[in-house]
């Protein structure tokens, strides 16, 4: 690449453009993309870097607006998509970035609804990440998504004996006998496809990539925004987060059943993702036991079974989740909710 800046830039521009070539092969826009990406340091330290901002803003959004979102993750346009929102993530909190926190954070609050779990976990440190630096005002995207975190908790248990389902190896002769959208309301967390053999001989896979609104992954992220929301926003959504309580309560409770727990199938990468999500939504809890006793009060059955079943059926090879369990049940205890606990001291 030439050495001059000003051509430099301009040859960065191009590659910008491309993305949103309609002509252009979806390799070649990933291959600009993946140029960008590497070369994003040298991009940013340019004098010439907020007239470039203020252009690849635009079509990243434009992009992520517009194209679809893709759930193997083999394929370029989910490579592409999660490139994009990689750069992004990655791009100075300056002032050059102020003026699009808004239209970016927006876009970021609508991905989780529609983005697979790969994107949607990038999409949330973003949200994090702008959050903090810029402390943008309260929005009604804000309260929707709360509601929207809530729905997830909700359809949990509705989905909790297809989670721990056993799984077989999924085996086509050919990727394209695949049904994508019929499998993803049955895939919680990634699952290979075999798909014939490569021109070596060697095993063809494909990777397909959960809805964000069912991943496990993505459920062990949300707390911590919910928290974050509720410390950026106390006034505006207080009452909202007290909505969460009976909701939390449900979901530390649950379980796999006994009979897919002793399957010999069993899969324990799931559970471990599975309790992940539970442990860390249970350390949402301990941040706002205080701030809402009574109505944990009115929910505490169901608490000391919960917290009981997690210090019974954490795995204790998870050691950082263990860990975590621990410090959350100790804030718990804490309190005057300890007295709930009598009962089980055996």
């Amino acid at each position: 690449m030439t050495t001059d800046p000003v051509a430099q830039m301009n040859t960065y521009r191009s590659f910008v453009s491309l993305l949103i070539d309609p002509s252009a092969k979806d390799e070649n826009k990933l291959k600009a993309a993946q140029e960008l990406s590497e070369d994003l340091e040298t991009i940013v330290a340019s004098p010439q870097y907020p007239a470039f901002l203020e252009h690849a803003v635009k079509v990243f959004l434009k992009i992520l607006n517009e194209t679809e979102p893709q759930f193997v993750a083999e394929h370029n346009g989910q490579q592409l998509r999660k490139l994009i929102l990689e750069i992004i993530h990655r791009l100075p909190v300056n002032d050059s970035l102020r003026p699009h926190v808004k239209s970016i954070l927006s876009l970021m609050f609508n991905l989780l609804e529609i983005e697979n779990e790969e994107n949607v976990l990038v999409c949330l440190r973003i949200i994090i990440e702008l959050h903090k630096q810029c402390r943008p005002t309260f929005t009604p995207e804000i309260q929707h998504f709360l509601l929207a975190v809530k729905q997830i908790y909700r359809e949990l248990p509705n989905n909790l004996n297809k989670i721990f389902e056993p799984r077989f190896q999924l085996q086509v002769n050919d990727f394209s006998e695949v049904n994508v959208a019929l499998l993803l309301p049955e895939i919680f967390t990634q699952t290979t496809i075999q798909a014939g053999k490569n021109s070596d001989g060697s095993q063809l896979t494909y990777n397909l990539i959960p809805k964000a609104t069912v991943s496990l992954k993505v459920l062990a992220e949300l707390p911590i925004i919910v928290v974050l929301m509720y410390q950026l926003y106390r006034a505006n959504v207080h009452a909202e987060v007290e909505g969460f309580i009976p909701l939390i309560m449900v979901t530390i409770a649950l379980q796999p059943s006994e009979a897919h727990r002793n399957d010999n199938n069993f899969n324990k990468e799931v559970f471990v993702d599975f309790m992940a999500a539970q442990i860390k939504t249970l350390s949402f809890l301990a941040y706002i036991v205080k701030l809402y006793q009574e109505a944990v009060n009115a929910h505490s059955p169901n608490l000391t079974s919960g917290m009981l079943g997690l210090l019974k059926y954490c795995p204790q090879e998870v050691a950082h989740l263990r860990k975590e369990l621990l410090i959350a049940a100790r804030h718990i205890l804490a309190t005057d909710l300890r007295t709930k606990f009598v009962g089980c001291i055996e």
